[in-house]
């Protein structure tokens, strides 16, 4: 009796463990799903990029030297006509005087030329004096000549003269014609002579070369003439010896200090505009595709406590790449991208501060999202999703929209609420099998 009570306590019990193991088998596997609901979906990307003042102006000294002064500081806030930097005249005072001491030789010796000319023009008109003289005494001796001429002609035609003391007279008047010829020549160079003199004077007198005047002339009034340049560019360049500030703004990139000799033409800082920036940055050609003039960006600074986001807008998009070099050294082609922001609203950025900035290539709103990993491709190549109706999963066939590396949006046969298995890799899912869904 005892062993068949036994035995009917072992079969019961070998029945129930069978019973709640085929139970537990038939059971419908629990499958990671997820909800679908109307949701935003963005394809972005992100480079950095760097603040541009809208305006800057770059100082430059024209003569350099010395500075003796620095009246501003970094990001010291200046205006306009403001006293900046004051330069040592010492060395420019004494080059003046060095060049006025070689205007002053120059002079004394064009001086001496203009004396020398002066000399040369009181000889030659006591020549030409003299020659006039002679030039009125020949014409009254000619004229008697002539007369005389007349009156022997006379007698010949009377036979009170030969042909002989007729020629001996008109030798005589062409001889006196030949002598006045030659003096009115003489008087002619003379004349010339004295002319070009009084043009040289008046030359050497102006300090000016007009091109008329010997080589030594000319070659006095040429140094002159450079030493009086190079006079006025130091004269002019006493005005440098103090620099002000242009505009208003805010001083940048300022490195000189007090006692730091400056070459001519060197940079000494520079001024910009606060809260009137852009931002520029270089986009890879390819993620060139579907952004447009005007499309939202964020920017993002990164501070040591913080980040702070700022909004923007593309305001330019450069018709050509360029080629720029990674930080791992690859040449890449880019395109400029140029962003701007309202008024007032980048007052945290300064200039050439280093920006992060998300670009947003594709949007879907109110669209039906899920993970990559949910889509599957069946026999023909057709993307479907694996939805749970009535406790059974369904294969549903999709429309891929707008992706992430993660995430695509789906348009098909589906609405907010359908429940979708998340992952099909996973899951050992077929057509109608039952399926506890866990969300």
């Amino acid at each position: 009796m005892k062993k068949t009570i036994k035995y009917t306590a072992i079969i019961v019990a070998a029945i129930a463990v069978i019973g709640i193991i085929a139970w537990v088998v038939l059971q419908p596997p629990a499958v990671e799903c997820i909800a679908l609901e109307n949701n935003v979906l963005e394809n972005t990307f992100s480079e950095m990029g760097e603040v541009i003042p809208l305006s800057e102006a770059d100082l430059f000294t024209k003569a350099g030297g010395k500075i003796s002064a620095v009246k501003v500081a970094e990001g010291s806030q200046v205006r306009q006509g403001e006293l900046l930097f004051v330069f040592d005249g010492s060395e420019q005072k004494n080059e003046e005087a060095g060049i006025l001491g070689e205007i002053s030789v120059i002079d004394s010796q064009i001086k001496g030329q203009i004396s020398e000319l002066k000399t040369q023009k009181s000889s030659l008109e006591s020549e030409k004096a003299s020659l006039e003289n002679q030039s009125l005494q020949v014409l009254l001796k000619e004229k008697k000549q002539r007369e005389d001429l007349g009156s022997i002609q006379a007698l010949y035609e009377f036979g009170g003269a030969s042909s002989q003391e007729v020629n001996d007279v008109r030798m005589a008047l062409d001889l006196v014609v030949i002598d006045r010829e030659l003096i009115a020549t003489q008087l002619e160079y003379l004349t010339a002579q004295i002319s070009l003199i009084n043009s040289q004077i008046a030359d050497l007198g102006a300090g000016q070369g007009s091109g008329i005047g010997n080589n030594g002339d000319q070659q006095l009034l040429a140094q002159k003439a450079a030493l009086l340049d190079k006079l006025n560019l130091f004269r002019e360049n006493q005005d440098e010896l103090e620099v002000f500030a242009a505009a208003d703004g805010i001083v940048r990139d300022l490195s000189i200090k007090e006692g730091q000799v400056i070459a001519p033409g060197a940079k000494l800082c520079s001024i910009y505009q606060p809260d009137q920036y852009r931002v520029d940055c270089y986009i890879l050609v390819e993620n060139r595709e579907g952004m447009e003039i005007g499309d939202e960006v964020e920017i993002t600074l990164q501070l040591q406590n913080e980040d702070k986001k700022f909004k923007g807008k593309i305001v330019r998009l450069a018709q050509e790449a360029v080629e720029k070099v990674s930080k791992v050294g690859l040449a890449e082609k880019r395109i400029k991208t140029e962003i701007a922001g309202e008024a007032g609203e980048w007052e945290s950025l300064g200039p050439y501060f280093p920006v992060e900035i998300c670009f947003i290539t594709a949007q879907a709103k109110n669209c039906l999202i899920v993970p990559k990993t949910a889509l599957f491709e069946d026999a023909d190549n057709l993307w479907k999703v694996w939805a749970i109706r009535d406790g059974k999963a369904v294969a549903v066939g999709i429309e891929k929209g707008i992706q992430t590396p993660s995430q695509v949006e789906i348009k098909g046969d589906l609405a907010p609420g359908d429940i979708i298995i998340r992952n099909v890799n996973t899951s050992k899912v077929q057509e109608g099998k039952s399926i506890k869904a866990v969300i």
